[in-house]
């Protein structure tokens, strides 16, 4: 798929957004994280998934990078871990 014509929702935009210029030594990369947002926005849709990003953001003490190996990991299971928490 090429992304050099994808133009995603306003709220996938605004997440991608937050990965790039937000999240401390976020190894961002145009089309894996375009993949990474749709696809946590499928598995998770009722979750507010830029406010789990801060959330994880800040319980690092904005140093995410510094203390997990695979950041896109790290924030997969964080946002699976509120999202059963939210539906328990």
């Amino acid at each position: 798929m090429s992304y050099s014509n994808y133009s995603p929702p306003p709220h996938t935009d605004r997440i991608l957004s937050y990965l790039r210029d937000r999240l401390p030594g976020y190894p961002f990369d145009e089309s894996a994280d375009h993949d990474f947002v749709d696809e946590l926005l499928e598995d998770f849709p009722h979750s507010d998934l830029l406010e789990e990003i801060k959330t994880f953001r800040w319980f690092h003490d904005n140093e995410p990078a510094s203390r997990v190996a695979n950041l896109r990991l790290a924030i997969r299971r964080w946002v699976a871990k509120g999202y059963r928490q939210q539906r328990s």
